[in-house]
């Protein structure tokens, strides 16, 4: 009586679910159909945007900006307190969509500084690396100075700099120019302002703690100063440097 019984039950079983899965199937075909529509109902209203792709680059050790402040922790800073603060904009890009826009206070010694979470080691990049970035001015002939900073965690607190001027990497001008900057050419020492004391103090720079990247002006070095920069990273491998013979260069303590 039992087998009877279980057979019956299983054939109940073998009858219904077929019909169940079929039921299944055709509320998830509509309802597909209905997220479909629903996702595409103004796709006619806006131009659909084609998305630059970035090159394929292998030897990329460190992206400091891409397409916006790097993210996990990342974070953006200028000075003085009264210059405007950088921006993403679309208005301007040679890699992907967005570049960012920097304007400095022209009569003042001031600057913005894009930092990374965490620190990047780039001990092992010293000899071969670079560091490589697009640049575009507003006017053209800006003047700046690219720099480096670390974490200032061997410096007490204080983010130690590496300074290069942009005059010898080739002039700003309005249209995208490629900078490459051998990582060897800003040197073991680095330099920061002792407020307190009013002067700079030299100490080596922590290569193993790079915090990020900084675009700084002189005092009225320029008249006005905008720019957009784009797609900043190091790499391990780059091209030599191409500048002026016998650039001033410090390297050692």
């Amino acid at each position: 009586m039992y087998i009877i019984l279980m057979f019956f039950k299983n054939f109940a079983l073998y009858k219904v679910i077929p019909v169940f899965l079929t039921v299944l199937f055709l509320l998830f075909a509509v309802s597909s159909a209905a997220f479909s529509n629903y996702r595409d109902r103004d796709s006619q209203r806006f131009e659909k945007k084609t998305i630059k792709p970035f090159r394929v680059d292998q030897d990329v050790a460190v992206i400091i900006m891409r397409e916006g402040i790097p993210r996990g922790g990342g974070y953006t800073y200028q000075y003085p307190r009264e210059n405007p603060p950088p921006k993403m904009t679309d208005r301007f890009a040679m890699e992907g969509d967005l570049s960012m826009e920097i304007e400095l206070i022209a009569s003042d010694y001031s600057g913005v500084a894009i930092c990374i979470a965490g620190s990047a080691n780039a001990i092992s990049y010293l000899e071969e690396g670079v560091l490589e970035f697009w640049i575009k001015g507003d006017k053209g002939g800006e003047i700046a100075q690219y720099v480096l900073v670390d974490d200032g965690v061997k410096s007490n607190g204080e983010s130690m700099q590496v300074k290069i001027g942009s005059k010898s990497f080739g002039d700003i001008t309005t249209e995208w120019q490629k900078v490459s900057i051998p990582l060897k050419l800003f040197g073991e020492t680095g330099v920061y302002w002792d407020a307190k004391n009013q002067r700079e103090v030299m100490l080596p720079f922590s290569w193993s703690n790079v915090k990020g990247f900084r675009i700084e002006v002189r005092k009225d070095e320029n008249q006005y100063f905008k720019v957009w920069l784009d797609d900043i990273v190091i790499k391990k491998v780059g091209e030599e440097y191409q500048g002026p013979a016998g650039y001033p260069f410090r390297n050692v303590l």
